[in-house]
């Protein structure tokens, strides 16, 4: 099973770890011989590298444009006070990357996103009309 984590500016340091860490435990699991599917993890973006919010730089793939991934998980972003958050959703690379969520989910990926990364979901419209829960208490 193809999943794209896509990581962006300013990417929760500690929400991108237990991203990774959970698909890695699901296929350390599998092959101790748990009925469970193998996991092709990769760190997509919209550059070459993101910084994280503790100023880490991760090596990112870029993002697939000829093939869709069975599923897409959008890790939380640093911010959680309204006005640096909404800042950071009107960037070009948060816009980018909403856009293409949408086009994955048209051609079949499945997505979902931890805490604040929820909003970035709601910002490609695929939450448009339908129930949506964060862990974030962040108003806007």
């Amino acid at each position: 099973m193809k999943i794209c984590v896509l990581a962006l500016d300013g990417v929760f340091d500690t929400g991108l770890a237990t991203v990774l860490g959970a698909f890695a435990i699901a296929n350390q699991l599998a092959e101790m011989g748990l009925a469970s599917p193998r996991f092709e993890v990769a760190i997509v973006g919209m550059g070459k590298a993101v910084k994280t919010s503790q100023g880490l730089i991760v090596p990112v793939a870029p993002i697939p444009k000829r093939t869709v991934p069975d599923y897409v998980v959008v890790p939380a972003i640093g911010f959680k006070m309204p006005g640096p958050l909404q800042a950071a959703l009107a960037r070009s690379d948060v816009r980018e990357a909403a856009k293409t969520l949408h086009w994955w989910a048209d051609r079949g990926a499945s997505t979902a996103a931890a805490c604040i990364g929820t909003f970035i979901l709601a910002e490609s419209g695929l939450l448009d009309n339908r129930d949506a829960t964060t862990t974030s208490a962040t108003w806007i």
